[in-house]
C-alpha cells in the first residue's frame, strides 16, 4: 500500500469527507471516530486495543480506515464466512475508494472450501459409478468457476460427495501434483502472501496459531471482529477429538492411497464398537471422561489398533500404493499424509490421560445412534494465546458489540491472556431510553421451578398480543423451547414458526416477509441476525444465560477460579451471562428509527442481588414494571 491521501481520521469520517461522499445516508458518529483514532494509535505504538462497539457504531469502517492507512500487512478475522464476504465485497472497497490508497485484498478460507482439480480429474477419468445429480452439478460448475470456492454453488453438496473433491490438506501432495500450478487453493494462498489485507474467519485464524503459523502469511497487525467468540474458537483449534466420523474419514483416505488388508479395518471397527459400548455406560449427552472408569481400557484398545496400522503403513508404503509413482519423494509424501492422521489419533488417546491441570477431557454423544466423541482440550487457552499471539503480533485489535461487562474488560483479558491494552467502550448512537423498553418477569418466574413454563406461557401470550407478534422468542435449551411452545402455539393468533421446521436461512426469510411473525428459536438466533425496522419489535428471552456448570469445560474453569481463591460465580458465571444477554438484546435495535421491547422471563433478575448488576450492564433501555406500561409504549 502507498501512503494515504487523507490527512487525518477526523477528515475521513467528516460529514463532508470521502466516506460521506460514497455512502448514502452517512452520519458522523463520535464513537466511531474515537474508536478509529484509538486503533490507529495502537498501530503506531505497537499496543493492543480492546473496543466494545455496539450496534450502530459502525465498527467495521472504524477499524478498516486505520488498517488501510497503516501500510502494514494486516489479517482481519471474523466469526463467519458471511461476514468475511461482506468485508471483501462491500466494506473494504468502500474505504479503499474513499482513501484513494491502492490496496491488495485477499479473502482466504480453509482448504476444505476449495475444489481439488486433481480429485476432479481422477473421478471423471475413473467413472466407476454414474455420478449423482449433485455431483453432475458440481462437475458442470467446475468447468465455469474461477475461484473453486464451494460458496458459489447454489446448493449445499452432501458431505461425503464434497469430501471426495475438496482440497483438504490430508490428501494433498503439493508440488508433486499434476495440477499444482493451477490449483485453486494454492492460487488463493499465494495471493494472500502478496496481499496488504487478508480476510479470514476465526476457525482458520486460530487453527493457524495452533499449527505454528503455517496456514497464513506473516502479518504485522491482527484485527479480530466478533471477539466475544475468540475463546471458543481458540479452544476448538486446540482440542483433539477421537470420533467415529473422524476415524471413518481417515480410513477412507487410507483406502484412497493404499490396498489395505481388510483385517485392519475389522480391528479398528471392533475397537471403536467396544469404545462406544463403554462410553454408553454413563448416561448423559456430555460428561467428564473421568466419570467413566472403564474408558481408559477401551481407549487403549483403539490406540493399539492404530499402532498396528502405523506399523503396516511403514512396512508397505511403497508396495501397497494404489497409484504407484516413480518419484520416491511423492510416495513418501503420500505416506506422511496418512501417517499424520494415524499419529494424530494415537496422540489424542495420550492426551486423554493427561492430569486435570493440563487438559480437560470429556465425552459427548454426536448423534442419536450411539455414536460418541472423546475430546481433550487445553485446560486454559489464555497462556497459549498470550505467548502465540499477543506477545508476537505488534498490535492486536479485539472488538465486538459485547466484550465488556459494564465498562470493564477484565473478563475478556483474563480468558484470552491479554496483559496490557488500550480500552474503550464506544457510545451507541441509539437513544435506548426513547427507543427501547425492558420488562423483567415477576420473582415467582424462576427457571429452576418445575412450574416455570406454565407460569411464563400466559406472559408470552399477552406480550405477543401487545406487540402484535413481530417477535423472537429465544430459549437457552431445546427442551424449554418445546415445552413453552406446546403451551402457547394454539393460543397465538399470529403467524408462528418453530426452529427446525425449515432451514435457518429460510426461517429468517419467512420472518422478514411475514407480517406480525413470531419465531420460537434457540441460541443460533442470539447473534448474527439483522432485522431492521418494526418487523422485529420484541425479543423475549427465557432466562439469564449462565453457562451450564455441568459442562466439563465450564466446570474446570469454575474449579480453577475457586482454587485461586476467587468466586467463580462473580468472576465467570456473571460476566458470561452479561455478554450472552447483550447479544440477545442486540437483535432488537438496529437503527435510529427502531423501537421495541426486550422481555426477560427470568424473575431472578428482579429478585436476586446479582440481577441488578446484570441488568445494569445492558443497554440503557427504560425499564417498565407492568404490562400496562408496555401497552402504552406500543400505542404511543
Amino acid at each position: 500500500m502507498s501512503a494515504p491521501h487523507v490527512a487525518s481520521i477526523e477528515s475521513v469520517f467528516a460529514e463532508s469527507g470521502p466516506l460521506a461522499s460514497r455512502l448514502p445516508g452517512f452520519e458522523a458518529r463520535a464513537g466511531q471516530v474515537q474508536m478509529s483514532q484509538l486503533i490507529e494509535r495502537g498501530f503506531l505504538e505497537n499496543a493492543h486495543t480492546l473496543v466494545e462497539a455496539g450496534t450502530g457504531v459502525g465498527k467495521s469502517l472504524a477499524y478498516l480506515v486505520p488498517a488501510i492507512r497503516s501500510g502494514k500487512k494486516i489479517v482481519v478475522s471474523t466469526a463467519t464466512i458471511a461476514l468475511q464476504e461482506q468485508l471483501v465485497r462491500k466494506d473494504i472497497p468502500l474505504v479503499v475508494s474513499a482513501l484513494g490508497v491502492p490496496t491488495r485484498v485477499q479473502l482466504l478460507k480453509g482448504r476444505g472450501h476449495y475444489l481439488c482439480r486433481a480429485k476432479l480429474d481422477r473421478m471423471r477419468g475413473e467413472r466407476l459409478i454414474a455420478p449423482s445429480g449433485t455431483m453432475e452439478a458440481i462437475w458442470d460448475w467446475a468447468d465455469r468457476t474461477e475461484t473453486g470456492d464451494r460458496a458459489e454453488l447454489p446448493f449445499a453438496p452432501p458431505g461425503l460427495e464434497w469430501e471426495s473433491l475438496d482440497a483438504d490438506a490430508d490428501d494433498c501432495v503439493g508440488e508433486f501434483c499434476d495440477r499444482f500450478r493451477d490449483c485453486w487453493f494454492f492460487k488463493h494462498r499465494d495471493a494472500a502472501r502478496f496481499a496488504d489485507i487478508v480476510v479470514v474467519n476465526h476457525a482458520l485464524f486460530f487453527l493457524d496459531l495452533a499449527m505454528g503459523g503455517t496456514l497464513l502469511p506473516p502479518y504485522d497487525y491482527a484485527i479480530l471482529d466478533e471477539a466475544h467468540q475468540c475463546e471458543s474458537w481458540a479452544s476448538a483449534a486446540l482440542t483433539a477429538t477421537l470420533s467415529a466420523s473422524g476415524i471413518n474419514r481417515l480410513m477412507r483416505r487410507v483406502h484412497r492411497t493404499y490396498h489395505l488388508p481388510a483385517s485392519y479395518d475389522a480391528e479398528i471397527d471392533e475397537s471403536m464398537r467396544g469404545l462406544a459400548a463403554t462410553l454408553a455406560r454413563v448416561p448423559g449427552e456430555r460428561y467428564p471422561l473421568a466419570a467413566n472408569e472403564s474408558a481408559a481400557d477401551a481407549l487403549a484398545a483403539v490406540q493399539r489398533s492404530f499402532y498396528r496400522l502405523e506399523n503396516w503403513v511403514y512396512a508397505n508404503w511403497q508396495a501397497a500404493l494404489k497409484r504407484p509413482s516413480e518419484n520416491v519423494a511423492e510416495a513418501e509424501r503420500r505416506r506422511d499424509l496418512v501417517m499424520r492422521g494415524v499419529l494424530a489419533h494415537i496422540a489424542t488417546v495420550d492426551r486423554t490421560a493427561l492430569p486435570d491441570d493440563e487438559a480437560i477431557t470429556w465425552v459427548e454423544r454426536t448423534d442419536g445412534e450411539g455414536r460418541y466423541a472423546v475430546n481433550a482440550a487445553p485446560f486454559d487457552v489464555a497462556e497459549y494465546l498470550r505467548t502465540a499471539l499477543f506477545r508476537r503480533a505488534q498490535s492486536v485489535v479485539l472488538t465486538s458489540a459485547t466484550i465488556a461487562t459494564g465498562t470493564s474488560f477484565a473478563f475478556l483479558k483474563r480468558t484470552l491472556g491479554v496483559d496490557e491494552a488500550q480500552e474503550y467502550v464506544a457510545p451507541s448512537p441509539f437513544d435506548y431510553r426513547v427507543q427501547a423498553r425492558l420488562f423483567v418477569a415477576p420473582p415467582d418466574c424462576n427457571p429452576k421451578d418445575a412450574r416455570f413454563a406454565r407460569r411464563v406461557a400466559p406472559l408470552v401470550e399477552e406480550i405477543l398480543d401487545i406487540t402484535s407478534g413481530r417477535a423472537f422468542v429465544l430459549f437457552t435449551s431445546y427442551a424449554r423451547l418445546h415445552e413453552v411452545y406446546a403451551l402457547v402455539r394454539e393460543r397465538i393468533v399470529f403467524p408462528t414458526k418453530l426452529q427446525g421446521e425449515m432451514p435457518r436461512a429460510h426461517l429468517l426469510e419467512w420472518f422478514r416477509r411475514t407480517k406480525n411473525a413470531v419465531l420460537f428459536a434457540t441460541a443460533t438466533f442470539w447473534e448474527g441476525i439483522d432485522v431492521v425496522g418494526d418487523q422485529l419489535s420484541c425479543v423475549i428471552i427465557d432466562r439469564l444465560p449462565f453457562p451450564s456448570p455441568g459442562d466439563p469445560i465450564v466446570a474446570a474453569r469454575l474449579a480453577a477460579l475457586e482454587a485461586a481463591g476467587l468466586s467463580s460465580f462473580e468472576e465467570f458465571m456473571i460476566p458470561s451471562a452479561i455478554v450472552r444477554l447483550k447479544q440477545g438484546f442486540g437483535r432488537l435495535i438496529r437503527s435510529k428509527t427502531d423501537r421495541g421491547v426486550v422481555v426477560l422471563l427470568d424473575g431472578r433478575a428482579a429478585s436476586m442481588r446479582y440481577g441488578d448488576g446484570i441488568v445494569a450492564a445492558l443497554p440503557p433501555a427504560r425499564r417498565v414494571k407492568t404490562l400496562g406500561e408496555l401497552r402504552d409504549f406500543f400505542v404511543s
